[in-house]
């Protein structure tokens, strides 16, 4: 039982988890992913790169997926969502990864390790302490991850709100908030004028896209599976809210904030790449782990992860 093993059995776990992910990947070696271009030239360039060399991009890829999935359980495990060390949150975050075909070097992958690191120093702010380093650390990763995919920019706001959740206005930690957003926009351009001797980042692949629906049967199941457990994780998620202490709440409430944050960037890779970015399923795994960790039926969550699974092979291999 999946759920069991990576709830409670966490040195079978440690062993097993990275060959999971490895097992994931393995398609890379195998079929040629098709590069989608980036916000900017260099994106798609870096990218193409590295999709040409077979070996590099699976390493790439399962190196990038293995240390964000590894940070998100360590998040979970040190902010008091479970009582037990699991690794269920990344096996999920994986997963999910999986199931729309995102396993690949990109810089969306990538960018979504810098949100989970940003994420956790969040975590760290609470009503009695100054947040004035965690927000700052916290805004410059989520300034490197707006970087590597500048569509994720509504995720920035996740600093405030948080800041708003846990404290009182306090002049000196907003300022580091506007200053750590910053810092890597700066890098980013003034490398770029040092290597080139041009302000100007070309811009590559915005592009309006055909908005016609033309989904297979596997892919109407595995679209349709995932809604419906969203609906079922956030139902179960605010049950369990309600009978948690007030700073489970409002970490709580971050995810909330960080699950609509990134809907937008969400909707905006859809219209213009036509590509899933898919930060939604950091804080979307932590929910959905959440509540099957605190589920008393464990034979229905680990259903519903097999079938998860099962699902995302055949829209895949279908």
């Amino acid at each position: 039982m999946l759920v069991n093993l990576y709830k409670s059995k966490t040195p079978v776990a440690v062993f097993s988890f990275p060959i999971l992910i490895g097992l994931l990947g393995l398609p890379l070696l195998f079929v040629q992913k098709e590069v989608v271009p980036g916000f900017f030239e260099w994106q798609t360039n870096w990218v193409s790169w590295v999709v040409s060399q077979k070996v590099v991009h699976y390493f790439s890829a399962v190196f990038i997926l293995y240390f964000g999935a590894i940070e998100l359980n360590r998040i979970v495990n040190s902010y008091g969502f479970h009582n037990k060390n699991t690794y269920l949150p990344g096996l999920i975050y994986a997963i999910a990864i999986f199931s729309f075909g995102q396993i690949q070097f990109s810089t969306v992958l990538l960018a979504s390790v810098f949100l989970i690191f940003g994420l956790g120093y969040l975590f760290r702010i609470n009503r009695q302490d100054s947040a004035i380093a965690s927000v700052f650390m916290s805004s410059v990763l989520f300034g490197v991850a707006t970087v590597l995919e500048p569509l994720l920019m509504p995720v920035m706001l996740l600093a405030w709100f948080t800041l708003v959740i846990f404290r009182s206005f306090i002049w000196r930690e907003w300022l580091m908030m506007l200053l750590g957003g910053l810092i890597p926009w700066a890098y980013h351009y003034g490398l770029y004028y040092a290597f080139t001797g041009s302000w100007f980042v070309p811009f590559d692949g915005l592009t309006f896209v055909d908005l016609t629906f033309q989904p297979t049967v596997p892919e109407l199941g595995i679209n349709g599976f995932v809604i419906i457990l969203i609906f079922y994780t956030v139902w179960k998620f605010l049950v369990l809210m309600n009978a948690e202490l007030l700073v489970f709440k409002k970490r709580s409430r971050v995810l909330f904030n960080f699950v609509w944050l990134t809907f937008i960037s969400f909707v905006l890779g859809w219209l213009l790449y036509d590509q899933f970015i898919l930060a939604i399923s950091i804080p979307l795994a932590v929910m959905v782990a959440v509540q099957m960790l605190n589920n008393q039926r464990e034979l229905l969550a680990n259903i519903m992860l097999y079938l998860w699974i099962g699902l995302a092979i055949w829209s895949h291999f279908g």
